[in-house]
This record gives structure tokens, C-alpha cells and sequence, in this order.
């Protein structure tokens, strides 16, 4: 016999490591079915599917809650929402470096971080326009501008030499990179560029690029791992560029397939970390 049912769901939760102190999100899921001839058994299938899609959106506020508290607690640390799950993903950097005990102020990395951001807006430019251009004419690092014309370490904003290294080590089809996510390991991030190098000691296939100020090869080794893991690509390189030496370039660090694989182990080991830090 057919008849008219409503079906509902609802699931409350308390989160006492969110944002707010004892957070107490809710959430009711109603479905009214006309001439429906669902058996006891169907009936109680879709509570449960009804009561599981209540259940991933306190799961979801639960996430945004903890992202929220934690950047209130740690601004250097980035979150990105993902738009296919619409999870908080931690960024690749922050997860390596979490627990870094920095020997420089706060106000210094800020100037140093600003430095970097200037020359891979640079890079990009020069890959999109083939122009290697005044820092001061690309109007989105004008905040980044302002913090190196001001701080206190007088730091250069023509750092480096791009178009000098790629005299030096060419490199083919270059594009700019995107902001990848990766569900399943739970990061974000956003890698420099993509292209060919055309050099000795490196394969000429697709290659993860990334701009470093200065280089730390272990760290910098579990960022490309994660890029190339997000990517499916198998060799990545790490390009020093700065003013320690007189060309505005340092020779580039590859990294093949096999040294990825023992990086991104080590960056899966970093991650597991901070989700015991942090719960996300």
C-alpha cells in the first residue's frame, strides 16, 4: 500500500578543540516521500543514509573549527578548502615545518618570506610574458613590497636572475603551477612551475620546479616529493635563486624517482605528526 512518510535525521556534537570553546554544531536532515511504497528495511536504509550525510557535516564543521583555532594559534601555518571534499587541508610547508624551532625572529622570517614571494611572482611573470620585470610593476606582491622596503634587514627585492640560470640550465616547456590538493594524504599546496629541463644530470621529462631563496635539501625534498606525489610525476628540481653569488643563481638540486619515494615517506611520517599536533 502506498502512502505518504517523512523520514528524518539529526546528529548534535560538542567541539571543545574548535574555535570556540565547547562549540555545539547541529544538524537535521528531513525528506517527506509521497506514495511511497518503501518496506520497513528501505525505510530504515535511508534514516541511516540520511543520519550519515547529518553525520559528514558535523564532521566537516568539526574540521573547520580545529583549522580556525589552530590559525588563531599559529598564523604561519595555512589552511586551504578543498573544493572537492571541502575539508581544511594543511599546506605542504606548514606541515614540514610545524615544529621548526626558527633562530630568527618573527618579524625577520616575515621580511625573508616576503623576499620569496617576490621572486616567484617574478618566475611566473617571466614564464607567462618571457619578461623578467621590476618587482614594483606586478601589483600583487605590493604588500610584500612594502614589508622588505620597511623591515629592518634591508633585504634586496632584485633577488636572483632567472633568465641568467636559464642561460645556464634551460628548460622547455615551462608552465605555472597550480594549487593542487590531495585528498587522500590530506595536504594543499602550490607548486612554482612545470617544464622540461634541458641540462645534464636530469632526465628530460616533466619536472616539478621549485623557486628557493635558499636551499634545505631535506626539507625542500619532501615539498617537490609532495607536489610530484600530487602530480603523478617522477623528478623534480629545486632552483636557488639569490645574491650570494655574482650570477643571481646556484646550480639546481634534482631529485630523481627514487630519491622522491624516500622523501615522500618522510613527508608522510611529518604529516602523521601534525595530525597527532593538531587533529586535522
Amino acid at each position: 500500500m502506498k502512502r505518504t512518510i517523512k523520514i528524518q535525521a539529526s546528529v548534535q556534537g560538542v567541539i571543545s578543540t574548535g574555535s570556540y570553546q565547547n562549540l555545539r554544531p547541529g544538524y537535521l536532515i528531513e525528506e517527506t516521500i509521497e506514495e511511497c511504497d518503501y518496506d520497513q528495511d528501505l525505510i530504515v536504509a535511508q534514516t541511516k543514509d540520511l543520519y550519515e550525510k547529518c553525520y559528514g557535516l558535523l564532521r566537516e564543521a568539526e574540521q573547520k573549527a580545529i583549522a580556525e583555532r589552530i590559525q588563531r594559534e599559529r598564523a604561519d601555518l595555512r589552511f586551504r578548502l578543498s573544493p572537492t571534499s571541502g575539508k581544511e587541508l594543511p599546506s605542504v610547508t606548514s606541515i614540514i615545518n610545524f615544529d621548526a624551532d626558527f633562530f630568527v625572529s618573527a618579524e625577520d622570517l616575515t621580511q625573508y618570506a616576503s623576499q620569496g614571494q617576490i621572486c616567484h611572482a617574478r618566475v611566473a611573470e617571466y614564464i607567462r610574458s618571457g619578461k623578467w620585470v621590476e618587482p614594483k610593476t606586478i601589483d600583487s606582491i605590493w604588500t610584500d613590497i612594502v614589508i622588505i622596503t620597511k623591515g629592518s634587514l634591508k633585504l634586496s627585492l632584485d633577488s636572483g636572475d632567472f633568465p641568467a640560470f636559464l642561460e645556464k640550465y634551460p628548460i622547455s616547456d615551462m608552465k605555472n603551477g597550480e594549487v593542487i590538493y590531495n585528498e587522500e594524504h590530506g595536504y594543499s599546496g602550490e607548486l612554482d612551475f612545470i617544464g622540461i629541463p634541458k641540462f645534464k644530470d636530469a632526465l628530460e621529462i616533466p619536472t616539478v620546479f621549485d623557486v628557493k631563496r635558499t636551499v634545505d635539501k631535506i626539507k625542500g625534498g619532501m615539498q617537490v616529493a609532495a607536489y610530484s606525489k600530487a602530480k603523478g610525476i617522477k623528478q623534480a628540481i629545486l632552483i636557488p635563486l639569490n645574491n650570494k653569488t655574482d650570477q643571481g643563481y646556484s646550480k639546481p638540486t634534482v631529485f630523481n624517482e627514487q630519491q622522491l619515494e624516500g622523501y615522500w615517506k618522510m613527508f608522510l611520517a611529518k604529516r602523521e605528526e601534525f595530525k597527532k599536533r593538531y587533529s586535522i
